[in-house]
């Protein structure tokens, strides 16, 4: 089943997507961890148009989103220039903050500090429940569902961190995780090691892969990142293939005010994400170009 976080007016809510068009609401709130916890919840036999709602990003409040990098090949080749730097003798992973998620259809704001704003279509593994050393083999086990989420990046603000020797604002600004358009229970996922994936901004094909090209297939990962306390609810995000603005040879690829982001995954669905300018306002700390 597909379950929506959702707002209609100013308040959060839960919702089973009945129908392409509809959603009837799941009373106790909007905390998809607490349902995926064991709480208990009944489908209403009130149903809205999905058209009356707001999507939310489905997993309001994990207690981690970690963001797994140079998971495919094609991706590690265009960020590298194919120099072997990326030995993959373990997944390269980070965590992204809580706060930068944001809805499947809201917009993405580009901050003042970066002229290199990037996209990177990724699917996200949902867990499902409190699990620590878990086995390859077990791995479906401890997954509640999949989403689609897109790492958004400022490569120049990341480049500037990674001199000082540390990478945070650069992954961590607000916005800087749409994900949605809602979670699907695992179940109705027959492969997710076998789903096409594709990126489009302003209606141009920008990446075009499939889940199968992960080098750390997601037993794999979650074997490696199991090995600190994951929770329930906790989002995995897998890496991305080719085809970022970054690794772009032939222009500017990168994304700009007014630009249209389109993050497809599979059967899961579609994210349609605008890009904003941040508006003017005071700055503590004023970014050296």
């Amino acid at each position: 089943m597909k379950v929506v976080r959702y707002a209609v007016g100013g308040e959060a809510r839960l919702g089973l997507v009945v129908s392409d068009e509809r959603v009837a609401e799941l009373p106790g709130g909007d905390d998809l961890v607490e349902w995926l916890r064991g709480g208990k919840l009944t489908q209403s036999a009130f149903a809205r148009p999905l058209s009356e709602c707001r999507l939310l990003a489905p997993v309001a409040r994990p207690s981690k989103i970690i963001a797994v990098g140079r998971n495919y090949r094609s991706h590690n080749s265009e960020m590298s220039a194919g120099d072997g730097r990326f030995p993959n003798v373990v997944p390269s992973a980070w965590i992204k903050a809580t706060s930068t998620l944001t809805g499947a259809y809201d917009d993405i704001v580009k901050p003042r500090a970066t002229r290199k704003l990037d996209y990177e279509t990724e699917l996200a593994v949902v867990i499902g429940k409190r699990c620590r050393h878990v086995r390859e083999e077990d791995a479906t086990s401890v997954i509640a569902g999949y989403s689609i989420a897109s790492d958004i990046t400022a490569r120049d603000v990341v480049a500037t961190e990674r001199a000082e020797g540390n990478q945070l604002l650069g992954k961590m600004f607000d916005t800087f995780c749409p994900m949605g358009p809602w979670f699907v229970t695992a179940d109705e996922i027959a492969d997710p090691m076998n789903l096409a994936l594709r990126t489009r901004v302003n209606g141009e094909v920008r990446q075009e892969s499939n889940t199968s090209n992960m080098i750390w297939p997601i037993p794999k990962l979650i074997a490696y990142l199991s090995q600190m306390t994951l929770e329930a609810g906790d989002v995995i995000l897998t890496g991305t293939p080719s085809g970022v603005a970054m690794g772009h040879k032939g222009g500017d690829w990168f994304l700009k005010d007014g630009d249209v982001l389109e993050s497809e995954l599979g059967d899961i669905g579609a994210m349609r994400n605008r890009i904003v300018d941040a508006p003017d306002a005071p700055t503590s700390w004023e970014w050296k170009s």
